[in-house]
């Protein structure tokens, strides 16, 4: 839930920044949505796996030996 949100965050504030610099440049600003969908998802599957692999390897440790290296 929180990279999604991270990923909905990150295209809202590059439409507003594509928009400022449209208006600054005048130049014209095209925004697809499947770039918007691909970027959330994207953000969601990279937050997934960088979750997991650390948990995943924490599940697999032997707790003497893990509390051992602290």
């Amino acid at each position: 839930m929180l990279t999604s949100l991270g990923g909905i965050v990150g295209v809202g504030a590059g439409i507003g920044l594509a928009a400022i610099i449209s208006r600054v440049t005048s130049a014209p600003v095209a925004i697809s949505v499947p770039s918007i969908i691909i970027a959330v998802v994207f953000s969601m599957v990279i937050g997934i796996i960088f979750g997991l692999l650390p948990s995943f390897k924490a599940a697999n440790l032997n707790p003497i030996d893990a509390l051992r290296h602290e």
